[in-house]
C-alpha cells in the first residue's frame, strides 16, 4: 500500500502560486528525495502533507487517510522534524523524549518501551541527562529523529536535515535514515542539494516554482545526468612539432 500520495496538489499565496499541480507517491522502503531550489515549494508541500496547511485543490493521502477528512489520523501516521528543531533550555534529553510520548498519548509500559526503543536506535543512551541545549549539532539531530519517531508512524518527513552537519554526522544521518526504511518506513527528506542525498535516498522527486520537474529513481537520474554531460576544451596556445 502506498504510504504518501499527491495528487494534483496546488497552493497560493496571495496570488503567488506556491504548489501547482504537483503529483506524486512514496511507497513503504523508500526513501524519497525532494529537491528544488529556495522557494520551489518544497516546505509548502510537506506543511500540507502533515495538516500544518490547506490545499487550495488537490488531495493529499497518508496511510490511507485524507489530510482533508481524516487529519488527526493523518497525524498520528507521520513524524514531521522540521529544519531548525526548538529545544528549551531547561530540558535535558531524558525530558524532551519524555515530552513528546505523553504528547502522542504514549503512557505506562508502552510509554517506556518506546523510549527504550528510540533511544537505543539514535544511540542517545549516553546523553540522556544532558540539557539538550549542549548537544552538538549532530546529537541535536539524533534526539529530534528520536522524538519523530516516538509514536512509531509509517512516514517520516524530514525538512533539510542534513543541513550544518559536518561529514561524520552525514555519514550516521544517512545510516539511521536507511535502517529506518529497512523497517518498511516511507520517509520524504528535502534538500536543495541533490548530492546531499543521492548517496541514500531511492526515488527523487524535483521541484521548480512548484511545479514537478522529476520522479525518477536516482539511478536513472544520474545516468541521465552524465549523458547529457558535455566538455568543451578550448586551447588557446599553439601546438610545437
Amino acid at each position: 500500500m502506498t504510504v504518501l500520495r499527491v495528487e494534483k496538489l496546488y497552493k497560493s499565496f496571495r496570488g503567488v502560486k506556491a504548489v501547482q499541480d504537483l503529483s506524486f507517491s512514496v511507497n513503504p522502503g523508500m526513501i524519497c528525495g525532494f529537491i528544488g531550489p529556495n522557494g520551489a515549494g518544497k516546505t509548502t508541500t510537506m506543511r500540507i502533507i502533515s495538516t500544518l496547511l490547506l490545499p487550495d485543490k488537490g488531495m493529499v493521502w497518508v496511510n490511507g487517510h485524507s489530510v482533508l477528512t481524516h487529519p488527526r489520523e493523518v497525524r498520528a501516521s507521520i513524524g514531521f522534524m522540521p529544519d531548525h528543531f526548538e529545544m528549551e533550555d531547561a530540558l535535558t534529553v531524558r525530558d524532551l523524549i519524555e515530552f513528546y510520548a505523553a504528547a502522542h498519548g504514549l503512557r505506562g509500559n508502552e510509554k517506556e518501551k518506546a523510549i527504550r526503543d528510540v533511544v537505543d536506535f539514535t544511540g542517545l543512551s549516553p546523553l540522556m541527562e544532558k540539557q539538550s541545549t549542549s548537544l552538538s549539532k549532530g546529537m541535536r539531530q539524533r534526539a529530534a529523529l528520536a522524538v519523530t519517531m516516538i509514536h512509531d508512524p509509517k512516514l517520516l518527513i524530514l525538512d533539510e536535515p542534513a543541513a550544518g552537519l559536518d561529514p561524520r554526522a552525514r555519514i550516521e544521518l544517512r545510516s539511521l535514515l536507511r535502517v529506518v526504511a529497512d523497517m518498511g518506513k516511507a520517509v520524504l527528506i528535502s534538500s536543495h542539494i541533490l548530492a546531499e542525498l543521492s548517496e541514500i535516498c531511492d526515488q527523487v522527486v524535483v521541484l521548480e516554482k512548484g511545479r514537478l520537474m522529476g520522479d525518477q529513481n536516482v539511478q536513472d537520474l544520474q545516468q541521465q545526468s552524465v549523458e547529457q554531460t558535455k566538455i568543451y576544451v578550448q586551447a588557446d596556445c599553439a601546438l610545437e612539432h
